[in-house]
């Protein structure tokens, strides 16, 4: 038994010690598939369509050997390599206790489209370190950087250092994992700090190599299984693949969102699903209630109006009698940020022949095992995480840095609260779209990306763009495309229930022409309207049944500049859904006075910026005939990036470039006021 590791572990050695170079480990895989033996894909994707795969990492090249293949398969291809190499070490006998990865989807790395220029060369120095020792030579940083990236998340990366160095590591999936639960372990894996601490907890716990405990722990699981008791993995085998194994199936579930909603449902939660309807009578394709099993995967499926994947989901109990009849139960297992549309999987000539894409009236739909991998993969790259930290905000961490006096802070977000729809309003540089930013992420208590989306309207920005509307397609065809507000708010309704706050910026919003742009909407946006109860069919709803609401968890904070000159009158019937706040220039506050000198500005030249800007803003507010307070100009102009010398040379420079200019539209008529002016600044 293990008679794979000495292979993995020479082959690892000739890969980090010898430095192959990414060309030949690529060449050696085009060889093997030359000689029909079953690699990965080496296709890969770029702007100008399929490309040959060019670059490769030692994890991705180790997919061709511990993949959804037969143990044949796999024996040939180290043959090969064994040949090819000239390694010592025997071609392996088994592959007990080792995970695999799916066929469709064996790449550590995403297309070339979406592939980061750091992608491939930090999973080469991650996998040098682990060639070397343990995770204790593991650089942390560099871990969790690469469980970040793009198709790779912590249990596959895991898999990749086990089979690296088996030694070492323990692989972090669904098997190990629930052995590990099932005997007391309580640590959740999720970053490098908590892998650690789980690995070391398993390994004192059962006593054993790390590949041993992998072996158990498909035994384990398999015998759980067989009773119902656990989850079924295509993570693990011992001999055989269990990815292509028929112990696993794959299924299509259709959810109605006015009955239950696959995107309400939190994840861990779960919901049975009756194999008869109202009427008492089988459900089309009822065999296939009969053939579902706990550990089973299944596409969550929204229908009419939403239509799209809204969810990952497992079998929990498979057909069995209530009181309320014959029902399967699932479990929701993974939430999609970004929901995949129906008609972006009926695009895809892979699944020409997935059963509910040729016909989805019915509940339930069986799915090949190659069907579910095109759809993950799609999801996959549809839902790639956020590149930022996710930080926590209270009113505190949000206030720093503003230059707002923190009862007006306050006052500000209560109106938000209490009205839903704010329009933050000012003169330029008062720092309207900072605030606003502020304000969103103390509402929702974190910088979460995915619940604060910014846009800025302009005079060509149409209801199309905002809601929904034809659009062309590459192939000379239109396409009913849904709009960013609409996407939005298609995404809050699944946290509606939990009262989870989404906030929608628009920036300059008095920009757009806002009769055309929100349509219908006009009335969807009034605090009072909000919900099911007031969802309507919109311009360009194909059915009647498919109708739009805005969620009561949805708020708005829309930016005016309100010296643009070229602006017409904001519309009163938005102006009346809104609460207006100004915000104004901040130059006496002591914060501004304060982060100018931490960033090298003396004192003086503060001084000079604030006894100038005040004077200008007097002026200008006292020109009532032509300007006033709506024209003072903001703080924000010397508000510099980091690294600018914030000298006598910098102030000119802003004074010269910036204001000059901006006094010299407001007093486009009066040159001897804009030199009288100018001199002032300048003196």
């Amino acid at each position: 038994m293990f008679s794979w590791i000495p292979i993995h572990r020479q082959a690892i050695q000739r890969i980090v010690e010898q430095q192959i170079p990414q060309a030949e480990l690529l060449k050696v895989l085009q060889e093997m598939a030359r000689a029909g033996l079953k690699v990965i894909n080496l296709e890969d994707r770029d702007a100008s369509g399929n490309v040959p795969l060019s670059e490769i990492d030692p994890f991705t090249f180790f997919a061709s050997f511990n993949r959804g293949i037969s143990q044949d398969n796999r024996q040939e291809n180290w043959r090969f390599l064994k040949r090819q190499w000239s390694l010592d070490a025997e071609v392996p006998l088994d592959f007990a206790g080792i995970p695999v990865v799916p066929n469709m989807n064996s790449w550590f790395i995403p297309y070339a489209t979406r592939r980061s220029k750091n992608q491939v060369p930090n999973l080469w120095s991650l996998a040098a370190q682990a060639a070397k020792g343990g995770p204790e030579l593991l650089d942390g940083e560099l871990f969790d950087r690469c469980q970040n990236f793009p198709t790779i998340k912590l249990t596959r990366l895991t898999i990749g250092l086990y089979w690296i160095n088996p030694e070492k590591f323990l692989p972090a999936d669904s098997n190990t994992r629930y052995y590990g639960t099932a005997n007391g372990i309580e640590i959740k894996p999720e970053d490098f700090k908590t892998y650690r601490a789980w690995m070391r907890a398993m390994t004192d716990k059962f006593r054993r190599g790390c590949p041993q405990i992998s072996h158990d722990a498909y035994i384990f699981t398999s015998k759980a299984d067989a009773t119902g008791e656990a989850e079924t993995s295509s993570e693990s085998s011992e001999g055989k693949v269990i990815a292509t194994s028929p112990t696993i199936g794959y299924w299509w579930l259709n959810a109605n969102p006015k009955i239950w909603d696959f995107a309400a449902l939190q994840v861990g939660g779960r919901q049975t699903y009756t194999s008869h309807n109202d009427k008492g009578n089988k459900r089309q394709k009822y065999r296939y209630f009969q053939e579902v099993k706990p550990g089973d995967i299944v596409v969550g499926y929204l229908t009419s109006p939403n239509k799209e994947v809204a969810a990952i989901c497992r079998i929990t109990r498979g057909l069995h009698q209530t009181a309320d009849g014959e029902k399967v139960e699932i479990e929701k297992t993974e939430d999609l940020a970004s929901p995949i549309p129906y008609k972006s999987l009926l695009a895809n000539p892979e699944l020409a022949h997935c059963e509910p894409l040729i016909n989805n009236q019915g509940s339930l739909f069986k799915l090949e095992e190659s069907e579910y991998e095109i759809i993950r993969s799609i999801i996959d790259e549809a839902n790639i995480a956020p590149k930022i930290a996710i930080e926590s905000y209270d009113k505190q961490k949000a206030m720093e840095g503003l230059f707002l006096p923190e009862t007006q802070f306050e006052t500000s977000l209560a109106s938000l609260r209490e009205r839903k729809n704010v329009i933050l309003q000012g003169a330029p540089g008062v720092g309207k779209t900072f605030v606003a930013k502020r304000l969103a992420y103390a509402l929702i208590g974190s910088n979460d990306p995915q619940r604060v989306q910014m846009i800025q309207f302009h005079q060509s920005y149409s209801y199309e763009d905002f809601i929904q509307g034809f659009r062309p397609t590459s192939k000379g065809e239109f396409e009913l495309k849904s709009g960013i507000f609409y996407q939005f708010c298609r995404r809050a309704r699944r946290d509606e229930a939990h009262d989870k706050p989404y906030v929608f910026i628009i920036d300059e919003i008095n920009r757009g022409n806002l009769s055309k742009i929100f349509g219908e909407l006009m009335m969807l946006i009034e605090p009072d309207k909000r919900g099911k109860e007031y969802a309507i069919p919109l311009t360009y709803s194909e059915e009647m049944d498919e109708q739009f609401y805005v969620p009561q968890n949805v708020f708005l904070i829309g930016t005016m500049n309100t010296a643009d000159r070229s602006l017409a009158m904001v519309d009163y019937a938005l102006r009346r859904r809104f609460r207006f706040i100004t915000l104004r220039p901040a130059f006496g506050s002591s914060v501004f006075r304060k982060i100018l000198e931490s960033k090298g500005a003396k004192p003086e030249l503060v001084t000079k910026i604030v006894n100038s800007m005040e004077s200008l803003n007097r002026t200008i507010e006292e020109d009532l005939k032509d300007l006033g307070p709506n024209y003072a100009i903001g703080h924000s102009f010397f508000c510099p990036r980091d690294g600018v010398n914030l000298d006598e040379s910098w102030y000119r420079s802003v004074i010269k470039f910036e204001i000059i200019p901006l006094i010299r539209e407001y007093w486009f008529d009066n040159e001897d006021k804009v030199n009288s002016q100018s001199e002032a600044l300048l003196g």
